[in-house]
């Protein structure tokens, strides 16, 4: 049975904040919380699936393990004809998006 990654992995956020330092990872939060902030989980297929594209890699680097597996599946939901499957998943897409946004804030502020 396949397990739901968290919603923020702490280990690969320490990871990262060690590897990058103190001083960098609120910069990195900055542009990650742009980049949320700027997307919009609409659209039609082919933006949607380019846009959830854009999040995989760096949600995936900051430990936002599963706002990253459900943007590629999404991405890979808009190169098919299955407008269902896409809505449900810019659904789930669209709720993780908003706790990654929160908990960037919380970060951010808690320095």
């Amino acid at each position: 049975m396949a397990t739901t990654p968290p919603s923020l992995d702490a280990a690969t956020y320490a990871d990262l904040r060690q590897a990058v330092g103190d001083q960098a990872m609120p910069v990195l939060l900055g542009r990650f919380q742009a980049q949320l902030r700027d997307w919009s989980v609409r659209g039609e297929p082919a933006a949607l699936g380019a846009a959830a594209h854009g999040v995989i890699a760096s949600s995936g680097l900051i430990g936002f393990t599963r706002l990253s597996r459900l943007c590629a599946a999404l991405e890979i939901a808009c190169q098919g004809d299955d407008f269902e499957a896409i809505r449900a998943l810019a659904a789930d897409v669209a709720a993780e998006k908003a706790f990654a946004e929160a908990e960037v804030a919380r970060l951010i502020a808690a320095g």
